[in-house]
């Protein structure tokens, strides 16, 4: 029989292990939580203008007994405009010649506006730098906080091109503002956020648009006029592409074109049209070029038309800048306080009210401001997508009467002083002169 040794037991004296499992364990814990992210980080809160978070609080947190409802708001060019009814040419506009005050939350600065009764003079985003405002209007000598019937979705409006940078402006106007500290506002009150960025790819601030080719009014595509030695459709393109040019080189500003050649052929309506290229690059404002012509050839001069809905301001821009600089003579055609102006008229649409601009150009290009999309069953068909878009605000720029002599030997002499002092003067009235800020 063999001899089998006895086993040997050892007893686990527990009250050693217990300890040294817990260190081991504590041990991994540490080690786990210093080389693995953590996956319940803490969610950083709402603040603005660098404050910390008790400071936003204080900063927003605030109750106002005197307040002024408003229901509606659009985009113009470059002009933030504010309505207390659904905007309509039909409704009177309440606001209009009341003075809007943004204070700047960031630094206690405020900007102080009155808002005109045109939709470019309403707030001008231009001249707004950047911060988190609050709005306030001025009505009868009262100060009243700006605020929503119904809180508003997440929007933003990049404005045009200034020395590389746009700025991005977004309305706010929430009871929840503060709900990251579970603090609830009593009312929607409207806050301005302006922040500079690096401006979006594919974006424009100007659409050129030289007449020539046109479909819109022809069956064949319209060169527009031949005469005293000048084509009006050539002319237009190769002054579009100079204008570009001298935006663009000098100014900073983003330009597009409507047409890729002097023969291409287009309509300004449509989803695919010259004036889409507009809307779907987002540009501020547009610029449809073309010569004047006129039965009674003694009629000569510049000439800027602008839209009903629109004020004189940045046409006579323009009309100063070539007469004073130039010494161009300015249209008499249009009587009136400023020589060379010419604003919109007004005509019946299909729904026979007369609250639609004449000049097609410029009501269809304007978007909700000057009703684009409602004019004519053709316009409601093919430009229903402007209907609500922000608009561009729109000059036409008539150069010189093609059917004067005089007027034609001076474009063929001074066609290029022309353009650049038109591209100027422009750049000027849209505060986009380099030279100047």
């Amino acid at each position: 029989m063999a001899y089998v040794p006895r086993q040997r037991r050892y007893k686990v004296r527990w009250k050693v292990v217990a300890p040294l499992l817990v260190l081991i364990a504590l041990i991994v814990y540490l080690l786990i939580g210093m080389f693995l992210p953590s996956n319940h980080q803490e969610v950083k809160k709402f603040t603005v203008c660098g404050l910390n978070e008790e400071q936003t609080i204080k900063a927003l947190h605030k109750t106002s007994k005197e307040t002024i409802s408003v229901s509606d708001y659009l985009y113009y060019g470059e002009s933030l405009d504010l309505y207390e009814k659904k905007y309509s040419p039909e409704n009177k506009d309440t606001l209009s010649g009341k003075t809007v005050e943004l204070k700047n939350i960031c630094d206690g600065k405020t900007i102080s506006m009155t808002m005109e009764n045109t939709v470019d003079q309403k707030i001008l985003l231009d001249e707004i730098p950047e911060g988190y405002y609050e709005v306030s209007i001025i009505d009868n000598l009262v100060k009243k906080r700006v605020i929503f019937q119904q809180p508003l979705k997440e929007n933003a409006f990049y404005t045009a091109q200034r020395k590389g940078k746009v700025n991005k402006v977004s309305l706010i106007a929430d009871t929840q503002l503060l709900k990251d500290y579970q603090i609830t506002l009593d009312k929607n009150y409207l806050f301005l956020q302006v922040t500079s960025q690096t401006p979006r790819k594919g974006d424009i601030d100007v659409l050129i648009d030289p007449f020539g080719m046109n479909t819109d009014l022809t069956w064949l595509p319209d060169e527009g006029s031949k005469v005293n030695g000048l084509n009006e459709n050539d002319e237009m393109y190769k002054a579009a592409v100079l204008m570009k040019k001298e935006l663009e080189e000098k100014y900073g500003l983003r330009v597009a074109i409507t047409k890729a050649s002097k023969d291409e052929k287009g309509k300004a309506y449509g989803s695919d049209g010259r004036l889409a290229k507009g809307y779907k690059q987002h540009a501020k404002y547009y610029l449809f070029l073309r010569f004047s012509n006129y039965a009674n050839d003694t009629i000569r001069g510049f000439e800027v038309a602008h839209s009903y809905y629109s004020s004189k301001t940045l046409a006579r821009n323009l009309t100063y800048g070539v007469h004073k600089n130039l010494k161009m003579p300015l249209s008499p055609m249009y009587t009136g306080s400023d020589t060379g102006i010419v604003t919109g008229l007004l005509a019946e649409g299909a729904d026979g009210k007369t609250i639609y601009d004449t000049n097609l150009y410029l009501r269809e290009s304007g978007g909700r401001a000057t009703l684009a999309g409602k004019y004519s069953e053709t316009s409601q068909e093919q430009n229903a997508d402007f209907v609500n878009a922000n608009g561009m605000q729109g000059l036409e720029i008539d150069f010189v009467y093609i059917s004067n002599k005089e007027d034609a030997a001076l474009w063929k002499k001074q066609k290029n002083a022309i353009i650049k002092e038109t591209a100027r003067a422009f750049a000027e009235g849209i505060n986009a002169d380099n030279t100047t800020r």
